[in-house]
C-alpha cells in the first residue's frame, strides 16, 4: 500500500470514477459532522480572503483501490473506495452547493471551475454514467447525480416533498439533499454577510 498526503485538489482534479462498493451504507453525515466540516472551510476562506493561507483542510484519510487494469485508452480510471466514502461525498456535495450559490451571484467563473471538480471528461469508449466524479451507492445515486448535475431551483421542484418551510428539516432520512440544502444556505449567508452566524431561524427560505 503506497501511502501519501494529497490535496481534495488533486484526488479531484485528475479523470477518475470514485465508486462507491454496494457493501458501503448510505450517506449518513449529520449536524454533528456537517457543522465542524464547514467551520474549517469558513475559517480557511476567511484566512485567504484576510490575505494568508497557513493551514491546508485536513480531509482525512481515503483509501482507493483501482479497479481493472490501471489505463485503457478511452476509458476513465476506476477507482473503489474502500475507506472515506462519506467525506468525499460530502465535498461533493459541499461542491455543488458552492457551484449553485456562485451561480446565483452571477459568478460563473467560479460555478465553471468548481464544475471541472464534479464532472469527468468522458472519453470514447466510456458509458453517460463516467461523466460523474462520483457513483456512490444505488440508493444515493440517483438523487445525488440530480444534485451535482442540476440547478438549485430545478432540485428543489423534483425534491419538493422532502422540503419544509423552504428547507429539508435536520430528521429527514434524505441525508445527501439535506447536506447539499445546508450547504448551500451556509455558502449562501458567507457570500452575502461574511463571519456571521447564521441562525436557524434565518434558514428558512431562499
Amino acid at each position: 500500500m503506497h501511502l501519501k498526503d494529497y490535496t481534495v485538489v488533486e484526488i479531484l482534479r485528475d479523470g477518475r470514477r470514485f465508486m462507491v462498493p454496494l457493501y458501503q451504507r448510505q450517506y449518513q453525515w449529520q449536524d454533528e459532522q456537517l457543522i465542524p466540516f464547514w467551520e474549517d472551510v469558513q475559517a480557511k476562506a476567511i484566512e485567504v480572503l484576510e490575505g494568508g493561507s497557513r493551514f491546508q483542510h485536513y480531509m482525512g484519510a481515503l483509501i482507493l483501490s483501482p479497479i481493472g487494469a490501471a489505463a485503457q485508452i478511452g476509458v476513465t480510471p476506476r477507482m473503489q473506495i474502500v475507506d472515506g466514502q462519506q467525506r468525499l461525498t460530502t465535498f461533493q456535495l459541499f461542491l455543488a452547493a458552492l457551484r449553485e450559490v456562485a451561480r446565483k451571484h452571477e459568478c460563473e467563473d467560479i460555478a465553471e471551475n468548481v464544475h471541472g471538480y464534479l464532472f469527468n471528461t468522458p472519453g470514447p469508449k466510456d458509458d453517460q454514467q463516467a461523466r460523474f466524479k462520483l457513483v456512490p451507492t444505488r440508493s444515493d445515486r440517483d438523487l445525488f447525480h440530480d444534485i451535482v448535475e442540476k440547478e438549485s431551483n430545478t432540485i428543489r421542484n423534483l425534491h419538493k416533498d422532502y422540503y419544509r418551510g423552504g428547507r429539508v428539516p435536520k430528521n429527514t432520512q434524505v441525508r445527501a439533499l439535506y447536506a447539499y440544502d445546508k450547504f448551500y444556505r451556509l455558502i449562501d449567508h458567507f457570500a452575502q454577510f461574511g463571519y456571521a452566524e447564521l441562525r436557524e431561524e434565518d434558514e428558512g427560505g431562499g
